[in-house]
């Protein structure tokens, strides 16, 4: 597993990347592609200690990354833009 911030670039806002959240309860639930529910899910994660983690499918494997520096997450959920990718270096 690797930690999105130490990626080039990240999609954030691409329909393709599948965010799962674990929550301080070890329940894991699928974050669906609604701007309330990643809203939500980026709240459970600075208040209630949940981890998020996405799916970032690839041409020949997927991989899982860390979303760990969460702020960034909610600056495009609130964008609410599909087509930006955060620089993240």
């Amino acid at each position: 597993m690797r930690k999105a911030s130490e990626q080039e670039y990240f999609p954030y806002g691409s329909k393709l990347v599948c965010y799962i959240e674990l929550t301080k309860d070890k329940e894991i639930r699928q974050v669906q592609n609604y701007v309330q529910e990643k809203r939500d899910a980026y709240y459970r994660v600075k208040n209630d200690g949940s981890k998020l983690y996405a799916v970032w499918p690839g041409q020949y494997r997927s991989d899982l990354f860390e979303i760990d520096v969460p702020y960034i997450y909610k600056k495009f959920v609130e964008l609410n833009n599909q087509n930006l990718i955060y620089k993240c270096l």
